[in-house]
Parts: C-alpha cells; sequence; structure tokens
C-alpha cells in the first residue's frame, strides 16, 4: 500500500467490539501494528490486542488512558447507530457522537500521534440540494439525528486538527456488508430469513443503495494512513446504485429460496433519501483504492 507502513505502530480503535472494527483490527494485526481497543466492554476472547472498557463521556478516565497509551493512530468507529428520524432523541445522539468526540479529541490533544481517521456516513448526505452521486463537496441537509450528529463531529475533529496543527482524514462509508454484521442490518436479516424459509416483509423497495463488501471498505480504512490523505474527506463506496428490490432478489436467488418477498407490506421512513449513490472519484485518484468486489461477489464470499 504504497507508504503505508504500520509495524508496530500503536493503533487505537474506538468501537472495538463493533462489526467494522471486527474486520479492520485482524487487517490492523496482519501489517504488524498493536491495536489497542476502546468500547463500553472488554472482550477478552482477543488476546493478541489490549482491550479497554471506556465509556468516551467520562473524560477523566477517557484522559488518563490515552495518556497511558499514547497511541500513534486512532480508527475512531464508536457512534450511536440510532437513525430514526425522531428529532426528539436529538441530545441523547450529540452526546455519543458528537461529545463523545470532542471528548476523545481533546483527550489526544497532547499527545504527539500521527493520524485521527474519523468514520462518518454518507447519511450526512441529504435535502433537495443535493443529487446522486454525491460528492464530498455537495451542498446537503443531514436527514436525521444521527446523520447530524455525524456531520458536526465531522466539523469537530477538522476544527480541532487545525487549532492543534494535527492530521486527520474522514471517510463516508456507504452501505456496506459482510460476514458478522448484526441482525438489525437489511442484508442479514433478509438472509437469515429467507434460510429460515419464512416470509420476509419489506417497503416496495425503490430506494437506490450503493453497497460495498466489507474487504474493500477495511482496504479504503487502511489506506487512510497514507499522507496523500492528510486533510482530506473521501466517499467510501462502489460509486453503482441498485434498488432494494433488486438486491433483495439477488439474495433470494443465491440463497435459492423458495421464501416470499413480501414488497410493499412495509411503510417508507419519512425523510427518505431515495437515491444515495456516491462518487468515488477523489478516493480512486488519490489513493489509488479500487473495489475488488461486485456485490454478488461479496455476496457469495458472505453465504459461504
Amino acid at each position: 500500500m504504497g507508504d503505508i507502513n504500520l509495524k508496530n505502530k500503536k493503533v487505537l480503535v474506538t468501537g472495538g467490539n463493533g462489526f467494522l472494527a471486527s474486520h479492520l483490527i485482524p487487517a490492523l494485526l496482519e501489517l504488524g501494528a498493536q491495536v489497542v481497543s476502546f468500547d463500553m466492554s472488554t472482550d477478552e476472547s482477543r488476546s493478541n490486542i489490549q482491550s479497554f472498557a471506556i465509556d468516551l463521556n467520562d473524560q477523566e478516565s477517557l484522559s488518563d488512558f490515552i495518556s497511558e497509551i499514547q497511541p500513534d493512530i486512532v480508527y475512531h468507529l464508536a457512534a450511536s447507530l440510532n437513525r430514526t428520524r425522531d428529532f426528539t432523541v436529538v441530545n441523547e445522539v450529540l452526546k455519543t457522537n458528537l461529545n463523545g468526540t470532542n471528548n476523545l479529541l481533546n483527550a489526544l490533544s497532547a499527545t504527539a500521534y500521527q493520524k485521527f481517521i474519523f468514520v462518518s456516513t454518507s447519511e450526512v448526505y441529504g435535502g433537495d440540494m443535493v443529487k446522486a452521486p454525491f460528492k464530498e463537496n455537495s451542498d446537503f441537509v443531514p436527514a436525521s439525528p444521527y446523520s447530524l450528529s455525524k456531520y458536526c463531529a465531522e466539523k469537530a475533529v477538522q476544527t480541532f486538527s487545525e487549532i492543534y496543527g494535527k492530521s486527520f482524514t474522514v471517510l463516508r462509508l456507504f452501505n456496506f456488508f459482510g460476514k458478522g454484521m448484526g441482525q438489525q442490518f437489511f442484508i442479514p436479516q433478509l438472509i437469515e430469513t429467507l434460510k429460515n424459509n419464512k416470509e420476509f416483509n419489506m417497503t416496495k423497495g425503490e430506494q437506490i443503495r450503493d453497497f460495498l463488501y466489507i474487504k474493500d471498505v477495511v482496504q479504503a480504512m487502511l489506506m487512510a494512513n497514507s499522507e496523500k490523505a492528510n486533510k482530506k474527506v473521501f466517499n467510501v463506496c462502489s460509486g453503482q446504485g441498485k434498488s432494494i428490490k433488486e438486491i433483495a432478489l439477488d439474495i433470494k436467488n443465491e440463497v435459492h429460496s423458495e421464501s416470499k418477498i413480501n414488497f410493499g407490506a412495509l411503510e417508507y421512513r419519512d425523510n427518505e433519501v431515495w437515491n444515495m449513490v456516491g462518487d468515488n472519484t477523489l478516493l480512486r485518484t488519490t489513493l489509488g483504492w479500487e473495489p475488488k468486489f461486485t456485490f454478488k461477489e461479496g455476496l457469495k464470499e458472505y453465504l459461504s
């Protein structure tokens, strides 16, 4: 990966027990990194990393641990994933996603780390001003309290890094999937239901989404350590859109299920983003990243 050398680097991963981290951490270890995980609970099953139970809203404890660890690289994945459109939850979501990020940044202020990599989301894109494929400089209005919190956190990372002369990269991840993903997400839920020969209720599936297989996402996350990525925001996406209905039918065909998918059984969300497809030109031209898996290739490996 060109100028990226993670051997013996101390890499802090927040949200270390989550799905993304479960794929990122093995890739970091394979490159010789020393990984430290922060999450709300420890994971004693992973003896090859240091795992700590940390609440990002406990500033004193957080600062003590950061001072002790002195990370070289930080991957900030920890977040509340509450995607409701109900604005009454905004303070709760901001507490985790914005205040937690601010606390982490303040804890790092006296640390000579080399890179802060913030994992954001394509859900920051929304509103009538932006049309797919979304570009990093698109004019947009976040569609939910969650996406608002992630956008505010992006700006906090950039402002902090400017004040303290620190290096950062923001990755706006579009939809992704892979082994070990929780049942609260569409693709794993659909696969499990069809494998059990049960009917699956969903919307009409007219929404267009841009999916990447998890291995391509992890590759982009590793490449974010490049000097070329400094002070940049990247879309991490395939650049190709498929309707949710097409995706559901592809999955049904791949699992050889006779179960019925009830299209239109569920209502669409309020403030739905109908076409969420990204432009990955900046990621490809700046870092040389290219997706290795088509949707169907990723699906086959997922199911293998």
